[in-house]
């Protein structure tokens, strides 16, 4: 064969229009085996009895009963709600603590400090929720913890954290602030460092205050930094399971019982698959519902311009 002929099939190839499909059907194969056919199996799960508990008994679709029993069992609008308040208080105080540090760190620190900073607020960050969860079980042993013991140290309380129904949830709420902050810290402070410095510079010249140049400079120009921020740590904290399964496993009692550790019961304690799987589909849409009514909120920003 001569090498114009190779040129010319060659040619014909590239020239197509329809090449990139091509090149994107292994990975669209690949979506379709993990992703898709499961999930289209889930669904197809969650209309039936499934219960691997019981054996002998036929598989029967039985429609929306699931889903009727879970929206009017209590302990699974209990653990939603008590999902809500660790999403909401925790992404809040995160957000918070690290929008805080961010703007320190940009504005009075820089070079090998920030290096250090870094390197120290990040550790958090880089160790497994698992190993998390059991440092902060020993932390908060009521028995021999390091936080009781500096407590009774200057005469204060020694609470029963983990074991306590009021406290639980919140001792959890304090170890996956302590991990997660970072997160916000990193993205944050990348955020502020993107903003021109002209402006910055404008605003000191026209005799603006501190406060004034924070909510009309740094706030309106990172609004969509803090859309993304928020919007990655909502979605991560509603799938939380980890650290509260080391911790308490939604002890005492369901006192710190979030949706995804009622769901983990009905799959792997009570083998209902069913249930467990129509569960899961309604979280999903709970989620998704939260996150578009969360990017509505903040679609637009000052003057009617989009945010994200």
């Amino acid at each position: 064969m001569s090498s114009d002929t190779k040129t010319s099939r060659l040619g014909r190839v590239t020239k197509n229009d329809h090449l990139e499909y091509w090149f994107a059907l292994p990975a669209i194969l690949i979506l379709l085996a993990l992703v898709i056919v499961p999930m289209l199996w889930s669904l197809y799960v969650s209309f039936t009895n499934l219960n691997l508990t019981v054996s002998g008994r036929a598989v029967e679709i039985i429609w929306f009963e699931n889903y009727a029993n879970l929206l009017t069992d209590r302990r699974f609008w209990d653990s939603v709600l008590k999902t809500a308040y660790y999403v909401g208080v925790g992404v809040t105080v995160q957000f918070i603590i690290g929008f805080a540090v961010a703007l320190i760190m940009a504005n009075y620190t820089d070079g090998w400090l920030n290096s250090l900073l870094f390197t120290v607020l990040l550790l958090p960050m880089m160790m497994a929720p698992i190993v998390a969860g059991l440092m902060w079980r020993l932390v908060f042993d009521e028995s021999f913890g390091p936080l009781n013991h500096l407590l009774g140290a200057v005469g204060l309380p020694e609470p029963s954290w983990l074991s306590s129904a009021e406290l639980a949830l919140d001792a959890i709420l304090i170890a996956d602030i302590w991990q997660w902050t970072p997160f916000m810290i990193l993205i944050l402070y990348t955020g502020r460092l993107a903003i021109n410095e002209d402006l910055y510079e404008a605003a000191k010249m026209d005799g603006a205050s501190k406060l004034f140049t924070f909510r009309h400079v740094t706030v309106p120009q990172m609004k969509g930094v803090i859309a993304v921020a928020l919007l990655l740590r909502s979605m991560d904290a509603f799938k939380f399971f980890d650290k509260m399964y080391v911790m308490t496993q939604g002890g005492p009692g369901t006192a710190s019982e979030l949706a995804t550790y009622y769901n983990y019961i009905l799959g792997f304690n009570e083998f209902a698959m069913g249930k467990a799987t129509a569960m899961s589909w309604l979280l999903l849409l709970f989620a998704v519902v939260l996150a578009n009514l969360f990017l509505l909120i903040l679609e637009r920003g000052e003057g009617g311009d989009r945010v994200v």
